[in-house]
């Protein structure tokens, strides 16, 4: 709730209307942690099946959103695979739509393979995500953390960035990162001391 409250990943805005319809509330998920982890399971327990081609957009948006958070979407052919199932989706599918047959269809072995391709992006322990092959973080904008520091006079608090976080203890950021590298120290929960503050990493938007 600390990091919702603190960032962008979810917001609501009223959306304009069109023609003679009332105007819409748009929820915007700019986060695609909450969507694999949240929303999408949230709907599949509900058990609630769409009676619409709303279902198969449901179920493509799920192949594109697991595809995302496990970065398989960054191998070129994948990406241009997602690409192109994105394409045949919500108004595409509408038999009213003048342009369906220009919209190409995914044959099933073209799904399969966004569906089994291997993973490029390790999720660790602290909220951060690294690249499988080169070890370098990656999506460091989502930033699906938090960081929690106890000061030596046993007070605590939370801070959303780096930046933040850097600036309650009175270091420069590049300080906090580099000491929040050994991830043999905080994988397991533990703290890093920095000026005499206990400092840790806390994974957000994962079940």
């Amino acid at each position: 709730m600390f990091k919702l409250k603190c960032s962008s990943a979810i917001s609501i805005k009223r959306g304009k209307a069109l023609n003679n319809s009332k105007s819409l509330a748009v929820v915007v998920i700019n986060n695609t942690n909450i969507l694999n982890n949240y929303l999408i399971p949230y709907l599949e327990k509900k058990n609630m099946p769409f009676i619409t081609k709303k279902g198969k957009d449901f179920y493509d948006f799920k192949i594109i959103c697991t595809a995302v958070y496990n970065g398989t979407y960054r191998t070129e052919e994948i990406k241009l695979l997602i690409l192109k199932l994105s394409y045949s989706m919500n108004n595409f599918r509408l038999s009213t739509n003048s342009d369906l047959k220009k919209v190409p269809s995914l044959f099933k072995e073209s799904l399969d393979k966004i569906i089994k391709a291997k993973p490029t992006i390790r999720h660790l322990d602290d909220g951060r995500q690294l690249d499988i092959v080169t070890g370098k973080a990656v999506n460091t904008r989502w930033t699906n953390c938090i960081y929690e520091i106890i000061k030596d006079s046993g007070e605590m608090f939370w801070a959303s960035t780096l930046n933040e976080a850097a600036e309650i203890l009175g270091v420069d950021f590049r300080t906090v990162r580099r000491h929040l590298e050994q991830e043999d120290l905080y994988s397991n929960g533990y703290y890093v001391e920095i000026n005499g503050h206990k400092v840790r990493r806390i994974p957000v938007f994962y079940p």
